[in-house]
């Protein structure tokens, strides 16, 4: 994969090119797409910044399956898009399962060229409440 936009400079294009190169783990190309100051945030909190996030992969993380569909219609202010969707993946990291839905904030830079600047990821199903202990 290029880490360029290879012509895909619609914001449906870019979140396909986006989404297989985070599927195939290619951080060549996630570096192509990044921006400088990209950060992201984690369903658990955690943030990472661009080195980071490049670096999932060779620390450990592999998806078998990952895909993201907008929940909603772009919005772009002056240039900037903000896209609210469904991040579904299966993988692991560190030999421990990262399967799950998120719902996953994105903001990207203006295009052409646009760069991710940001992915905010959340729990799109809680999880279920605790068993109460058997009397």
């Amino acid at each position: 994969m290029s880490s360029t936009l290879s012509g895909a400079d619609t914001v449906a294009g870019w979140l396909t090119t986006w989404a297989a190169a985070e599927r195939e783990g290619d951080s060549a190309a996630l570096g192509g797409l990044l921006h400088e100051e990209f950060r992201g945030v984690g369903p658990f909190g955690f943030v990472l910044d661009r080195e980071q996030w490049l670096r999932r992969f060779a620390d450990g993380l592999h998806y078998s399956a990952f895909t993201f569909a907008p929940d909603e219609e772009v919005r772009e202010v002056a240039g900037t898009a903000l896209i609210i969707g469904t991040q579904e993946q299966a993988g692991t990291y560190q030999g421990r399962p990262t399967d799950g839905a998120f719902r996953a904030t994105l903001l990207l830079t203006g295009g052409p060229g646009r760069r991710l600047v940001g992915i905010h990821l959340s729990l799109r199903t809680p999880p279920a409440p605790p068993t109460p202990p058997a009397a």
